[in-house]
C-alpha cells in the first residue's frame, strides 16, 4: 500500500542555499525547442498531439522529424508501378501534408524536417543542429494482451540522447495534471525534480523515494522502526529543502517513501493515484537510469503506465 505524506511545512530557505544543481547560468525555463520524432504510424499520433500541446503550453517551437526509407519507396514502385502518363508524387510533400493534417490544433512555430537515413541518427543530428532541448517519441506498437514495445529507435535514443526524452504512451487529455518524480537522492534526480517543478508549475507534484530494504526483520522492534522512519523523513525533507523550487510548488509538494522495487512502487502509484507523467532525472552511470532502461530487472520505462520523461542532467553539474 502506498502512503503519501502531507506537503512539507518546514520553512523554505532562499534558493541560493543548499547543494542544488541549479546555477544562475543554467536556465530552468521549459524547453523552447521541441523535437518530435515520428514514423507516421497511428500510435505516433499520441506523441504528435502531446508534442503540439506542450509547444502551445510553453510557447515553444515544434520541429517534426521523419526519416525517409528510400528502399521501401523503391519496392512500393516496383509492386505498384505508376502509369506513363502520371508523374511520381513527391513523398516529402505528401508527408508534410499528412503531418499538418494530423495536427488537431495549430502550432504557432512549426517546422517539418524530412531526411533520408537511420531514424535515430537523423533525430540526434537534427536535435544537435537545431538546439532542441526535448525529444518526444511514441511507443512502437502493442503486443498481445496490451504490452507495449519501445522499438529499437526509442531504445537507442533513451540511452544516447544528450537531451531529455519524453516517451508518450497515452492519448493526451489536456496538460499534465499529476506529475510523479522518482528520486535516489543523487544530484541527477534533484535536477529532475527542479525541471519538473519549473516545467509543470500548476500540476500536482509528488516526490517518491523507493528502495528494497534489506534485513527488514531487524526493524520488527517498534522503537527501532520508528527511529528508522524518522531518519527517512528527515532525509527526504533535507533533499527537498536543498532543491531550487518555486515557492508555490514547494508549498504543495507531497513526498512518499516506499519499501520495494522502484519500478513496482512507481507503477502502483501511477495506477492508484492516477499520475499522468513520471519523471526520472538520471545519467547513464546512475542507479535510476539502470533501472529505467537496462539490466535484468523489469525496467521502469516498460512497467510504469502513462508517459515517462527522462531528464538529462547537465553533466558538469552531475559530476
Amino acid at each position: 500500500m502506498i502512503t503519501v505524506t502531507k506537503p512539507l511545512s518546514s520553512p523554505s530557505p532562499p534558493l541560493t542555499q543548499g547543494v542544488s544543481m541549479s546555477d544562475p547560468k543554467i536556465s530552468l525555463h521549459p524547453p523552447k525547442k521541441i523535437l518530435l520524432g515520428t514514423d507516421l504510424s497511428a500510435r505516433g499520433d499520441r506523441a504528435l498531439d502531446r508534442a503540439a500541446q506542450l509547444a502551445r503550453q510553453w510557447d515553444a517551437e515544434l520541429l517534426v522529424v521523419h526519416a525517409l526509407d528510400r528502399k521501401a519507396e523503391h519496392v512500393s514502385d516496383l509492386v505498384d508501378p505508376l502509369p506513363s502518363w502520371r508523374q511520381s508524387p513527391s513523398q516529402e510533400l505528401h508527408i508534410q501534408k499528412q503531418i499538418r493534417r494530423d495536427l488537431r490544433e495549430e502550432v504557432a512555430q512549426l517546422k517539418i524536417h524530412i531526411e533520408e537515413g537511420d531514424p535515430a541518427q537523423v533525430i540526434l543530428d537534427t536535435a544537435a543542429r537545431e538546439g532542441c532541448e526535448l525529444i518526444v517519441l511514441g511507443m512502437a506498437r502493442d503486443e498481445l494482451f496490451g504490452r507495449t514495445l519501445l522499438g529499437s529507435t526509442v531504445e537507442y535514443l533513451l540511452r544516447k540522447s544528450p537531451v531529455s526524452v519524453l516517451v508518450v504512451k497515452t492519448r493526451p487529455n489536456g496538460s499534465y495534471q499529476h506529475v510523479l518524480v522518482g528520486t535516489d537522492f543523487t544530484e541527477e534526480s534533484r535536477w529532475g525534480l527542479e525541471v519538473a517543478a519549473h516545467s509543470f508549475p500548476s500540476a500536482r507534484l509528488t516526490l517518491m523515494h523507493s528502495f528494497e530494504m534489506p534485513y527488514r526483520a531487524l526493524l520488527s522492534d517498534s522503537t527501532l522502526s520508528h527511529q528508522f522512519a524518522a531518519m527517512e523523513r528527515a532525509t527526504i525533507a533535507e533533499f527537498v529543502r536543498d532543491t531550487a523550487l518555486p515557492e508555490q510548488v514547494r508549498a504543495r509538494l507531497q513526498t512518499t517513501i516506499e519499501h520495494g522495487p522502484p519500478g513496482l512502487m512507481l507503477r502502483r502509484f501511477v495506477e492508484e493515484q492516477h499520475s499522468d507523467l513520471t519523471v526520472i532525472g538520471a545519467y547513464g552511470r546512475g542507479f535510476l537510469f539502470h533501472l529505467f532502461v537496462g539490466g535484468n530487472t523489469p525496467r521502469i520505462v516498460d512497467s510504469v503506465p502513462g508517459d515517462i520523461l527522462l531528464v538529462r542532467a547537465h553533466r558538469e553539474k552531475a559530476g
